[in-house]
């Protein structure tokens, strides 16, 4: 059993006629005013082209979008430096998004975000929950952390970095088409095929994240192996809990349970 990057889930006997699954995954990353969800406001689309089957990058697109009068919070200008006044002039989302639109797969860092903002539907891989799967030990996993620490080797994209920076919507789209091509160099061997890579990419994104660490409480920072069973168990129990946490402590208990260490507790979900 693969619990670090198990086979999809098949609902359905599989088309015998269906054309073969494309590799093109479309990289996109959007800058916001940092507003609350229900309040935000996109500001800038990025996007690059991975070919998935050659590893090839390209297509690079990037537009300022307007905001229809939502104005950048401090907090997030300072992050992306992108200012109201760069905004005059540029198109409205409706507008903005239609270069972007009808990919066979999307992908971002944390498609969550991105996928809520920008509304389009279709097959999304969120390249923060594949790289937990991919690199666990890896001291962080925000994007930055990744390019430095994997580490990443950019030069397939030096030319379209050199006048960008960090938290520009075509700069972290770029990098993260190298993440994703670098993930599946990593993944797909345990796979059967491209078609089987994506769809366990997909599945993988759609589930609550499998931290290699705990983000809170008294065993914060501690690698999963060394967390005691008592602690899990009541993270699987307590209500409210953490949906990243729950479901990491799950696969925990549930690898003990294989190795013969403990029995799972009766609430305990198996995936």
């Amino acid at each position: 059993m693969d619990d670090v990057f198990p086979a999809a889930r098949i609902d359905a006997a599989p088309d015998l006629f269906a054309p073969p699954v494309s590799g093109l995954v479309r990289v996109i990353d959007t800058e916001t005013a940092g507003r609350p969800l229900a309040e935000d406001a996109v500001i800038e689309i990025g996007s690059v082209d991975l070919d998935l089957a050659t590893g090839t990058i390209g297509n690079p697109m990037q537009t300022l979008v307007d905001p229809a009068g939502v104005g950048i919070d401090p907090r997030a200008r300072r992050v992306h430096h992108i200012s109201d006044e760069m905004l005059v002039g540029a198109p409205p989302f409706a507008e903005a998004v239609k270069p972007f639109l009808g990919a066979p797969a999307y992908a971002a860092q944390r498609a969550s975000f991105d996928r809520s903002r920008l509304r389009f539907s279709g097959r999304w891989l969120c390249t923060w929950k594949l790289a937990l799967r991919a690199f666990p030990d890896v001291r962080a996993h925000g994007l930055q952390s990744l390019v430095k620490y994997v580490p990443l080797d950019l030069s397939p994209v030096a030319d379209l970095l050199e006048t960008l920076h960090p938290h520009r919507a075509l700069y972290d789209a770029a990098c993260t088409a190298v993440l994703l091509r670098t993930i599946a160099e990593r993944l797909e061997p345990r796979c059967d095929g491209l078609a089987d890579f994506l769809g366990r990419a997909e599945q993988v994104s759609a589930e609550p994240a499998l931290l290699a660490k705990l983000r809170f409480g008294r065993h914060k920072g501690v690698p999963l192996a060394q967390v005691p069973t008592d602690y899990l168990e009541w993270l699987v129990a307590e209500p409210g809990m953490d949906a990243d946490a729950r479901f990491t402590a799950e696969r925990q208990l549930t690898r003990r349970a294989v190795r013969g260490q403990r029995s799972l507790p009766e609430n305990a979900v198996l995936g």
